[in-house]
């Protein structure tokens, strides 16, 4: 694909519209099991990749990490800045992490499934940047869409969407009014992106629902993934679900991403 994509993604993402949708410290229950399980490697030097309003970033200055964060959005690398200010806090684009870092991690996230606004070639070519970025026995983890949730939805699809119903039902005046306009929002948004999709043999750009049918994100299977990874120097150290439950070869979780640990080889 083109460089359509990541523009278009870029341009959203720039604006910080989006930024109050990410101001919370909630993490998954996975992040909590890696901040856990992988603790020592939070005690050095730690880039956090896009990001944003330092969910992640938050929780690496508490852990004693010499903490980094790169952001293309100016609203939320002063957001980041004002509210912690023991990290340091760049703005630039991920695409080129290499001239925005001087040094190399001991770990580097990609949460929020960062990665995926970028095209295939894109894409490889920050895992290629980033593993250049980490240290010897440095850590990748990241978050990245599961092409497989799409195509072999879970059987209890079914019952979250009864469960929205309900929400709807119950919900506020000003909720229905809000709802509304982010459905017209989101048919104009997909008029408009839904062309630019494509599918691959390992991979797809799809325009999900996310910020109403505003984006194009990348979408890849846990063993397309596995593949790639070690296509580019990595070795999967594991593959987790968003409760943190592992995904063996040939799985998928109960949402649309899963989490990936890897390391350099």
């Amino acid at each position: 694909m083109t460089a359509t994509q990541s523009a278009i993604n870029a341009h959203a993402w720039r604006a910080g519209a989006y930024l109050y949708a990410y101001d919370s410290q909630v993490l998954e229950p996975a992040e909590v099991k890696l901040f856990v399980r992988y603790a020592p490697h939070f005690a050095g030097r730690v880039l956090d990749l896009g990001c944003g309003a330092g969910r992640v970033l938050a929780y690496l200055v508490l852990l004693g990490a010499d903490a980094y964060g790169v952001d293309i959005s100016p609203a939320a690398v002063e957001h980041c800045r004002r509210t912690i200010p023991a990290a340091t806090v760049i703005l630039g684009d991920v695409a080129a992490v290499k001239r925005q870092v001087d040094g190399t991690f001991r770990a580097i996230l990609a949460p929020n499934n960062l990665l995926d606004v970028f095209n295939d070639a894109e894409r490889r070519d920050v895992l290629t940047q980033i593993r250049e970025l980490l240290d010897p026995d440095g850590l990748l983890i990241f978050s990245t869409h599961d092409l497989a949730h799409i195509d072999d939805p879970p059987q209890h699809a079914g019952q979250a969407q009864r469960i929205t119903l309900r929400k709807f039902v119950t919900c506020s005046p000003l909720d229905v009014t809000r709802g509304a306009i982010g459905r017209v929002l989101g048919l104009r948004n997909r008029r408009r992106l839904a062309p630019l999709q494509e599918r691959h043999a390992d991979h797809a750009i799809i325009n999900d629902a996310s910020h109403n049918y505003s984006l194009l994100h990348y979408y890849i299977r846990r063993d397309d993934q596995e593949r790639q990874l070690n296509e580019l120097g990595y070795e999967l150290i594991e593959c987790m679900d968003t409760d943190g439950s592992p995904v063996p070869p040939g799985g998928s979780g109960p949402v649309d991403y899963l989490y990936y640990v890897a390391r350099p080889v």
